[in-house]
């Protein structure tokens, strides 16, 4: 498209949608930095020359886009950027921050060796395990940059991982683990992804309010065609967001 047609294209656009793709730049081109207040409704109107109804529908669409955020009787203010994550590629959370130039770190909720009695446990069926077997549970509250964006919780056979606790868990990624002490790191898994709301204690360690929305990841991790890994990992829904690449199906 030239650049005619383009700003042809853009006149055309409804006005509201046109303010949207306005402050939107300002966003992505970092003049607007995260947790900054926008101007008000009043200097946005006086700014856009248009009606209030206007620029709420704007800052509305922003806020459902996830690119802003509000404070009752504040105003809008500039959301921290998502994290977006490919889902054809089998990452560590660690080496997942890494590609994106993310710092990431752990931090330690709990951690013990958990006897499987029931025989209705998704863990034991996935696993592959009988009951009265034994599994490690590690569960970690993971950062990028410092902010928190998952609550991880892991379930690996105990068999398969003696020992796995005596590990330096807030330092090395569990796949790092798994592989250089075990041999044993995920070359494959199967992930299954469902909305769900924040009971108050968890939407308390990834610092959101309670019934926060988010996205539990439900893995089950394979290493040369055995199960060595149950996982469900909470994601917080305003920072992450996750893509796909698919070919066409004839």
């Amino acid at each position: 498209m030239t650049d005619s047609a383009a700003q042809r294209y853009y006149r055309e656009l409804p006005r509201y949608i046109q303010i949207t793709e306005s402050i939107r730049q300002q966003i992505t081109s970092g003049a607007l930095a995260p947790h900054s207040k926008l101007p008000s409704e009043f200097e946005l109107m006086k700014t856009y020359g248009v009606a209030r109804a206007t620029i709420r529908q704007a800052l509305a669409k922003l806020q459902e886009e996830g690119l802003t955020y509000s404070r009752r009787a504040v105003g809008s203010f500039v959301a921290e950027p998502r994290v977006h994550q490919d889902l054809d590629h089998l990452f560590s959370f660690t080496e997942f921050m890494a590609y994106r130039g993310l710092k990431a770190s752990s931090k330690l909720l709990q951690a013990e060796v958990i006897q499987l009695s029931s025989i209705n446990s998704p863990i034991l069926s996935e696993l592959k395990l009988r009951v009265g077997e034994r599994v490690v549970f590690v569960q970690r509250l993971r950062l990028g940059n410092n902010q928190p964006l998952v609550i991880a919780n892991t379930y690996l056979p105990e068999s398969r991982f003696p020992d796995f606790l005596a590990n330096d868990l807030e330092r090395k990624s569990v796949y790092e683990i798994m592989e250089t002490r075990y041999g044993l790191k995920p070359d494959d898994a199967i992930q299954t992804f469902e909305a769900a709301t924040l009971e108050s204690a968890d939407a308390s360690l990834l610092g959101v309010a309670p019934l926060s929305p988010a996205l539990l990841i439900t893995r089950v991790g394979y290493a040369k065609g055995v199960p060595v890994e149950y996982a469900t990992d909470y994601y917080r829904g305003d920072r992450t967001r996750f893509r796909v690449r698919l070919g066409v199906i004839d």
